[in-house]
């Protein structure tokens, strides 16, 4: 779909008052910025614009003390779980921070959440009602299957299937 396709398409199921409101957006990387400043130039249904995305690795470095987060990393390679769990905590400490009741939270570089194989539940809980989440996710779908970081000859990790509706999670268009 094109960039305009889809924000027309989110608009509309932003309009419906509750439920859960988890969306994706899949694409490069180059796309996903694209998407993203189409996405500022429209208004949601309250008539305002709609926000810069949440850069989520930088919220999650942020969240974690230095102190602390220097600890972590010293013994990360030895014992890599401590180093997860925080990066699990401080993720949800993000979205609860970020979570109010104002609308669209819109949310992009998710790599933490996947080098740490952090578990994405909290996104499908949180997203309800009047608390939206809109994820920018460089995937490609295939199948039933999403493929995260599909430009990488590296990668090979999945969304969790079931995550995100797939009414609700779209492919955007390369080049348009």
């Amino acid at each position: 779909m094109r960039a305009s396709e889809i924000v027309e398409t989110l608009l509309g199921k932003l309009a419906v008052a509750a439920g859960r409101h988890l969306y994706g957006v899949l694409g490069s990387y180059r796309a996903l910025d694209e998407f993203a400043k189409t996405l500022q130039e429209a208004n949601a249904p309250n008539g305002t614009p709609f926000p810069r995305p949440l850069n989520v690795n930088r919220a999650i470095l942020d969240a974690i003390p230095d102190d602390e987060f220097k600890r972590l990393v010293e013994k990360e390679a030895q014992r890599p779980e401590p180093t997860a769990k925080h990066v699990a905590k401080a993720f949800k400490e993000v979205l609860r921070a970020h979570l109010t009741g104002k609308g669209l939270l819109v949310l992009s570089n998710l790599e933490m959440l996947f080098a740490y194989r952090v578990e994405l539940d909290p996104l499908r809980t949180l997203a309800t009602d009047e608390d939206r989440i809109l994820l920018l996710l460089p995937g490609k779908r295939t199948g039933d299957k999403v493929f995260m970081f599909h430009e990488s000859d590296e990668a090979n990790c999945t969304l969790p299937k079931g995550l995100i509706a797939g009414d609700r999670l779209w492919a955007i268009s390369e080049g348009k």
